[in-house]
């Protein structure tokens, strides 16, 4: 289980790892289009951002945000022995 903290740091590695995953299949679905002639290929560019990487970018912000969150400890009793303040104690 990741701490708060933890979990912040993590977040960016992720979320650049899954970015790059939709970069790389950019660059597959861009050197077709450039084979294909440059009209087609400025074509294809676009279609591909607003198709595939915006949804793909608004999907993978809350999924990775969710996995985070699900591995995250949250902690609400203090672990190093102190008293909870309240409790009459």
């Amino acid at each position: 289980m990741l701490t708060p903290r933890q979990a912040r740091y993590a977040f960016l590695p992720l979320m650049l790892i899954a970015l790059s995953a939709l970069v790389g299949l950019a660059v597959v679905v861009f050197r077709q289009g450039l084979a294909a002639g440059s009209g087609e290929f400025w074509l294809l560019a676009w279609v591909l951002a607003f198709i595939l990487a915006l949804p793909g970018a608004m999907l993978l912000l809350p999924v990775v945000g969710a996995l985070l969150t699900h591995w995250t400890r949250h902690e609400t009793v203090p672990l190093l022995g102190e008293k909870i303040p309240g409790t009459g104690q």
